[in-house]
């Protein structure tokens, strides 16, 4: 891509994690200019195996509600063996006139690790959050979202594959105060400085930081389906207060 060419950001949240034993993997490339979708004329998508080998080689893609697409057939990866270190390449022609290459890390995994709250949780601990949601908003999805994929980056800067984890309700506790530290800072800025949101945000960005300093989980290190015999912590101890957290202090706290 030159300097000239229009600078497209492709909205992908970590590694594309391809289940293995799935009737089919479905993946996407939403693709944005300006915060809007940009839809893509056409287009075509290669995934690479650890070896840099085209296990899906330029197959053309669907373009759903102005989203690159494309569905991974079990056959497909029903003979490789399980791995990081994939990659997959879309090849979209744009509106600009371009074809431009997304990239995007991938794996080849047994299983996913999904979140494990929802709004109910949330609204047991604050019951005013059912009814100050505005009402263009049906739920606190976004929120639970964005702390998820959140958790994820840490665990994986952390050295643990997500995939690996085998007691997802382990990090309930860790998703629920970060999803509130996000709802309440967002509300901070409504209700202003030292309002009862902008203190909670604090308190739950404590809370979220010495919960995650403690986290440890059930762990599959050689995946090959079975637990290991002792938990994973999620912070190496060497790490104990020697960081800085997102307010500028210690981390954890």
């Amino acid at each position: 891509m030159s300097s000239e060419d229009t600078n497209y950001t492709a909205h992908f949240f970590g590694p594309e994690l391809i289940q293995k034993g799935l009737s089919a993997n479905l993946i996407k490339a939403p693709i944005y200019l300006d915060g809007a979708l940009v839809a893509p004329a056409s287009g075509t998508v290669s995934v690479f195996n650890a070896s840099n080998t085209a296990v899906i080689d330029a197959a053309s893609v669907t373009i759903t509600d102005s989203v690159a697409q494309y569905s991974i057939a079990s056959a497909s990866v029903a003979s490789r063996s399980l791995e990081d270190d994939w990659m997959v390449e879309w090849t979209l022609a744009m509106p600009d006139g371009v074809s431009h290459v997304f990239r995007r890390t991938a794996a080849l995994v047994r299983r996913r690790l999904y979140p494990v709250i929802t709004d109910v949780d949330l609204i047991a601990l604050h019951s005013d959050l059912a009814a100050l949601r505005p009402a263009t908003i049906t739920s606190y999805q976004d929120y639970i979202n964005m702390a998820w994929r959140d958790i994820i980056d840490l665990l994986r800067e952390a050295g643990n594959f997500p995939q690996l984890v085998m007691s997802p309700t382990s990090l309930r506790r860790v998703h629920i105060y970060l999803t509130l530290e996000l709802i309440a800072r967002d509300f901070s800025t409504s209700f202003g400085e030292g309002s009862k949101w902008d203190l909670l945000a604090d308190t739950y960005a404590a809370k979220f930081e010495g919960a995650f300093g403690r986290l440890n989980f059930v762990y599959d290190s050689d995946d090959d389906g079975d637990r290991d015999a002792d938990r994973r912590a999620a912070v190496a101890s060497i790490w104990l207060g020697i960081g800085t957290n997102r307010r500028g202090g210690t981390w954890p706290r």
